[in-house]
This record gives C-alpha cells, structure tokens and sequence, in this order.
C-alpha cells in the first residue's frame, strides 16, 4: 500500500525528487518497479512480503516454508476443484433418479426434444428445483474456492520466481492427483 502522507525535512522539501514522479503520482525510482516498491518484472528475491506484510520471510527457512505453504494451497484448490466436481456429479445422478410427474394431458406444454414416458417426464430440462440442502453448500463450495484461487493469483502477481513456480508444482501435483475426477469445464 502507497504512503500518502507527506513528509518533510528541515528545509519543508517533501524528500521525493519531482523528475521521479510520473504523471500517477507514483515515485518510480526505476522503470521495473511500482510505487510500493513491487516489482513488476519476475525476479527470485527471498524477502516478497506475501498477502501482508506481517509475512515476510526474512531467512531462507521462512522463504522454504512460504513455498511449501504455496504448494500446499495451489495442491488444495486443485482438490477442491475436484471435490466440487465429484458433487456435482453425484448430485446429477441423484436428480436423474427422481423423476418429475407430469400431469396427463399437460404434455402439450413439453418442448419437442422431451417426452412423456408412462406418465413421467422425460428427456432434457434445463433447470433443477432449487434446494437448501443443495445449493446453499454448492454456493459456499464456489466461495472457498474461488478465494484459494484469488489468493493463490495474489502470489503469483508478486512476480517472485519461487512463489510462481510454487503455485505451478502445487497445481500439478493437484491435477496428478485429482485430475480423473474433474468433470466437465472445471477441467
């Protein structure tokens, strides 16, 4: 986050050299760097805070422990990927098992790919009765995982070599593992 206070010295100078700042604002000391000091060019530095700057690794273990934590989370997002997957589905072949009763002589209102059989509506329909005790879980399930996966994006846009690399052996290993039971477009 940028200081926006202003600072002064003895003489009431900010302390920031005018041809440093651009037109943002900013104070860009070199043309790879943003204002708080991120860079926006990958490198492999050791000290990148990460997602505050209460975490920061300042000795190569806290750097190992960082990476190991990125391989875990990017390992976890893949399962819970896969979790959602495996639900979905289960949830599909339990809603192709009920059957939805169709009254006789309403089945002028079925669209011409479905059909009545014995009684029971058949073929394709687009939407599933919206249910507590289905869509409720579904829609926390899609909450967590969308914020590993915001949060696993957040490591990657420090541009830090080792968190990247981290997130990308953690989804392998993820997909390795759980791969075979992502259905559909989460794949």
């Amino acid at each position: 986050m940028a200081d926006f206070t202003r600072h002064s010295d003895q003489d009431g100078s900010s302390g920031t050299d005018p041809s440093t700042i651009s037109s943002t604002g900013g104070d860009h000391s070199s043309p790879h760097s943003m204002p708080s000091g991120m860079s926006m060019a990958f490198h492999t530095g050791m000290t990148d805070s990460l997602y505050s700057s209460a975490w920061t690794p300042n000795s190569p273990g806290q750097y190992a422990g960082t990476i190991a934590f990125l391989v875990l989370l990017a390992f976890t997002y893949r399962f819970l990927v896969a979790w959602r997957s495996v639900l979905d589905h289960k949830r599909a072949v339990k809603d192709n098992e009920r059957s939805v009763l169709v009254a006789a002589g309403k089945a002028g209102s079925l669209s011409s790919s479905e059909g009545l059989d014995g009684g029971r509506r058949t073929g394709s329909w687009g939407g599933r009765p919206w249910r507590w005790s289905v869509d409720l879980p579904r829609a926390w399930m899609q909450v967590v995982t969308s914020g590993v996966g915001y949060l696993l994006m957040l490591a990657v846009m420090t541009f830090n070599v080792g968190y990247f690399l981290a997130v990308l052996t953690g989804v392998f290993f993820g997909e390795l593992i759980f791969g075979r039971w992502i259905h559909g477009s989460e794949h």
